[in-house]
């Protein structure tokens, strides 16, 4: 009757350890496979960015110079030229022919900052005290 048991046993055992073994070559098979679909995806990304990088350089190489204000032109004013390049600039953003009708310089936001709504802001950003949270 011990035989038995110890027969059982060791089948179960003997069972377990080729399963194991089994699971263990399909799972390696799996990373294998998902191993060279990545590197085909990263290669192609990398072929695209380079092409990107390429097309931006010549694109920067055939940028317009900045135009520069004429003499007895106000500040907020400008020149047929410049408009034109912005005409081209959103019109080759938008990948269809536009018309600037009007073109104003904005104030930027950062130009004027509120001491109290920056003081705010350093105060909530210190409250974010991350290496507490990592404490047990």
């Amino acid at each position: 009757m011990a035989h038995m048991y110890l027969l059982t046993a060791a089948i179960v055992a003997a069972g377990w350890l080729a399963m194991f073994i089994s699971l263990r070559r399909t799972l390696k098979r799996a990373c294998a496979e998902l191993r060279l679909e990545f590197q085909r995806q990263i290669n192609s990304l990398s072929a695209g960015t380079g092409n990107l990088e390429r097309a931006t350089d010549t694109q920067t190489a055939a940028a317009p110079e900045v135009l520069s204000p004429r003499e007895g032109q106000a500040p907020g004013e400008f020149t047929p030229e410049t408009l034109a390049t912005i005409t081209e600039a959103v019109t080759a953003l938008l990948g269809r022919k536009v018309r600037v009708r009007s073109v104003k310089i904005l104030p930027t936001p950062d130009a004027i900052v509120n001491p109290w709504a920056q003081h705010g802001r350093e105060v909530v950003q210190a409250s974010h005290d991350f290496s507490q949270r990592s404490r047990p």
